[in-house]
């Protein structure tokens, strides 16, 4: 006990040498926390700056990409758009607004942009309507059924030029079996891709006849994804197949048809394929749409700045359908937690 105890005192007294000043441990032990903070920070921040390479060595690619292929030829098209550049000339020269006011005053345009108007309210309703319908009849696991998905499921399989090909020797007015048909039925083969009246509608339909399928597909996914404990319900309490369609099935297809009715308006602006096989924008022009007129203005006649003006055009209506039309359509539409 005394020897623990003499020890203990002996430990506990200093040695020879000035006292320690408080104020200089304060500051050691400040140091070491800083010391220990910048360490932690450092160490929360490897983990974040590892995520952020690898986030940008996966996008880079993409990026690449979309630099290479949409902004940069996007940007080439709009500052070409103010320029006038043609086969004879030797170099472009600035002219301001002069393309866009120069189409403006041009007929064959105001013509192909009523053509383009007329072809989407055609062909976008009714591949949607039948795309819909397709997807209501088919809806089911029977054997019947799978083989009707596959039948009207298999032209989007087909590439444009080939359906296209297709239906060009169907109305042939000579030799077509659908000419054919109608004669026998009406009395007289029309000439639907010879007659300007007739000949824009039958561009849309086949347009129809190539995209119901793939419509039919989306609307068949948000079909299956609705629970049929809510529609049963709804015939419980006496509904209609109507009813039950109208007030259940449709509110809860929203989000679906939204988009393809997106899908179905983008596609009738840029798919042109059947046009070229089909009327070459003929006759008369009663065809031409406005891409068509843009491959026209930039590779036959070769008007490369009204070309870029038009490409301009393009993509400022798709760019204010998706900002102005698509918040607005989308506000009726129910999306399902």
């Amino acid at each position: 006990m005394l020897v623990s105890s003499a020890t203990l005192h002996k430990g506990s007294t200093r040695g020879p040498g000035p006292p320690a000043d408080p104020e200089d441990s304060v500051t050691t032990l400040g140091a070491r926390a800083e010391a220990l903070a910048l360490s932690g920070s450092w160490a929360r921040r490897r983990p974040r700056r590892a995520v952020i390479g690898l986030a940008a060595s996966l996008l880079a690619p993409t990026l690449i990409f979309l630099l290479a292929f949409t902004y940069w030829p996007l940007l080439v098209s709009v500052i070409g758009s103010f320029q006038r550049w043609t086969l004879t000339s030797s170099a472009p020269h600035w002219v301001g607004l002069g393309n866009y006011r120069e189409l403006w005053r041009d007929a064959l345009f105001r013509q192909v942009l009523g053509n383009t108007g007329v072809y989407v309210v055609i062909e976008v309703p009714l591949a949607i309507l039948l795309g819909l319908a397709a997807a209501l009849a088919v809806d089911g696991h029977g054997r019947l059924r799978l083989l009707a998905r596959a039948l009207i499921f298999h032209p989007v399989l087909l590439p444009t030029v080939a359906i296209a090909a297709i239906w060009l020797f169907l109305l042939n007015p000579v030799s077509g079996p659908v000419v054919d048909v109608m004669s026998r039925v009406l009395g007289a083969a029309p000439k639907m891709l010879a007659e300007p009246a007739s000949a824009l509608v039958t561009v849309a339909l086949v347009a129809v006849y190539k995209n119901a399928g793939l419509y039919m597909l989306f609307f068949l996914a948000g079909l299956q994804a609705i629970s049929r404990d809510l529609q049963d319900a709804a015939r419980v309490e006496g509904a209609t197949e109507w009813r039950v369609f109208r007030y259940v099935t449709w509110p809860l297809l929203g989000p679906v048809t939204f988009y393809v009715a997106i899908t179905a308006i983008l596609d009738a602006l840029r798919n042109v394929d059947h046009i070229f096989v089909l009327t070459r924008g003929g006759p008369a022009n009663a065809t031409n749409v406005l891409l068509y007129e843009t491959y026209l203005k930039a590779f036959e006649f070769w008007q490369t700045g009204q070309a870029s003006a038009m490409t301009v055009m393009i993509v400022a209506a798709l760019l204010g359908l998706a900002v102005l039309a698509m918040p607005r359509l989308e506000r009726g539409i129910h999306y399902e937690a």
